[in-house]
């Protein structure tokens, strides 16, 4: 432990009590007096991508891509990823890396690529996956765009080691947790990445690319998707179904072993997942592993509808019909009590745009309601 983090510790545990015992002192209300719908809009940035939350101070490329998944569910959103995928372009770097975010300054929005000095690696897996999902809509745009997205592959192949990609522990999605490299989440969307890319080479004619990504994609699929039958983690299994990387039957028994009043982040299983140093001390050493993130539900639901699987998804709608006495939609909440988290360092924000996508989009399946 370094002088600074020694000095720092003991701050850090007296604020985390003082907030825990005299809650009071940090509560602040936001009115939101808009529909759901409406939040999301208010959320769209015109220069592309989905400010993350109210406040609109960030625009992360994560949750944007998980924002848009809503959209195509209901077969919308083309014009609103081909805005963030131009974005995108003009602001990668001349290796090939993709900003990750844009947070807001005096100066404007500036792009972000690194989490504490590590750079973050599956923004770019978004940027390709979105590019094919634009296709149809957009052909010219994406064709002159197709060397952006080699050279973005490019980028992500220097983490990639016998058909593995390998993370940098914190800039992850799972950045609680310790790993030594790779992560299934990430390698589920890298699959994906590399079919998108294969689909790509094929419709612009490039085949001597589709038959390298054809011969790639067979041995990631190889490789993975026995993971993907033996893990407790639910969020790469709920993309491999919306994939088509597992078989169909898969998810009645998927389903069986969510034993959860609603869809955890991991189902109960033999490993327990070590928390990183730092987690632990900010208090956020259960954020993936506990918490409740009704987005993961939602698209859940999405993936059911899109299987044919009414109704499981019906199912699972009622269970999450507790939220719709908010106002809004948090990003996080407890597990016991359902509401919205409030800590020192771990705090909901409201109005969260992927969580609003998902919700609507599986409004909109099982209830067939214009949103």
């Amino acid at each position: 432990m370094g002088c600074l983090n020694c000095i720092r510790v003991p701050l850090v545990f007296f604020f985390r009590c003082v907030v825990y015992y005299l809650p009071c002192l940090f509560k602040h209300r936001v009115e939101i007096k808009v529909s759901l719908s409406d939040q999301l809009r208010q959320n769209y940035s015109r220069r592309g991508g989905f400010h993350t939350n109210y406040y609109r101070t960030e625009i992360s490329t994560r949750d944007t891509f998980y924002a848009l998944l809503g959209l195509f569910m209901k077969r919308r959103g083309t014009e609103e990823a081909l805005k963030i995928f131009q974005r995108l372009s003009r602001d990668m770097t001349a290796d090939g890396q993709v900003p990750s975010a844009y947070v807001f300054t005096w100066s404007g929005d500036k792009p972000v690529y690194k989490k504490e000095s590590v750079p973050i690696v599956d923004a770019n897996m978004y940027y390709i996956i979105l590019a094919w999902k634009c296709y149809d809509s957009f052909p010219k745009e994406i064709e002159h765009g197709y060397l952006h997205c080699q050279r973005a592959y490019r980028w992500l192949e220097t983490f990639v080691f016998k058909d593995t990609l390998h993370e940098p522990v914190g800039a992850s999605w799972q950045n609680t947790i310790k790993h030594d490299g790779p992560v299934l989440l990430s390698n589920v969307l890298h699959i994906q990445t590399i079919r998108s890319m294969e689909c790509l080479a094929c419709v612009l004619k490039d085949s001597r690319q589709q038959e390298l990504f054809i011969a790639k994609h067979k041995q990631a699929l190889s490789k993975w998707v026995p993971e993907i039958y033996k893990t407790q983690e639910t969020l790469p299994r709920i993309l491999s179904i919306h994939w088509n990387m597992v078989r169909t039957d898969f998810i009645q028994s998927f389903d069986q072993e969510l034993q959860c009043p609603l869809v955890p982040l991991r189902t109960a299983g033999p490993v327990k997942d070590e928390t990183t140093w730092s987690a632990w001390v900010y208090g956020r050493q259960d954020l993936h592993t506990t918490i409740v993130w009704p987005w993961v539900g939602y698209l859940y639901m999405c993936v059911l509808c899109s299987q044919r699987r009414t109704s499981l998804a019906q199912k699972w709608w009622a269970k999450y019909t507790k939220f719709n006495h908010h106002q809004t939609l948090f990003d996080i909440y407890d597990k016991d009590t359902h509401f919205p988290i409030r800590r020192a360092f771990l705090k909901s924000m409201p109005s969260d745009s992927k969580t609003l996508s998902l919700r609507l989009a599986a409004q909109h399946f099982l209830h067939g309601t214009v949103v």
